[in-house]
């Protein structure tokens, strides 16, 4: 064992290093999400290496989304895409993790950075870089029922309180 992971581990090991901030994004949906915090179905899920610790956030690598529908959610108002019109979706792109936000709702922990929070949106992964996100985005808008979909860039934020 060299010096520096001796000095890295004994860091860890006493709580200074700051928690993990750009956990690995888990966009296969059909393969398990190995992480500490157990994701809804309805979110996109990313590994989380520590234990959880209450009042903390904790943050995904960024990705690219293509985001499929939006539902107002301003104010107190839940509104959000349904479970049912997520898992249709989800048939329509077995490799890719198809996700819904739920903001506004009780108890609801995740959030998407750089995203409207006036609103609840239905999204498919589109990958990491612009390249592998504008493809699909090209295969997606060919139908016209998603005529009005667009890309955005996003990170998961985990807020482990409230």
């Amino acid at each position: 064992m060299t010096k520096l992971t001796v000095a890295t581990f004994s860091l860890m090991l006493f709580g200074i290093l700051p928690p993990q901030t750009n956990g690995i994004i888990c966009h296969q949906p059909t393969t398990k999400c190995t992480s500490a915090y157990a994701f809804a179905a309805h979110q996109l899920g990313f590994a989380i290496k520590e234990k959880l610790e209450w009042g903390k956030s904790y943050r995904s690598e960024e990705f690219y989304a293509v985001v499929l529908k939006s539902v107002k959610a301003a104010g107190d108002r839940c509104a959000f895409v349904t479970e049912q019109e997520r898992l249709e979706e989800q048939k329509m792109w077995p490799t890719r993790k198809v996700f819904a936000s739920h903001l506004n709702c009780p108890e609801e922990l995740v959030l998407y950075e750089n995203a409207d929070q006036n609103f609840n949106f239905l999204a498919v992964y589109a990958g990491k870089t612009l390249k592998e996100a504008q493809r699909l985005l090209n295969q997606i808008k060919v139908n016209p029922r998603y005529s009005q979909a667009y890309l955005k860039r996003m990170r998961v934020i985990l807020e482990y309180s409230t």
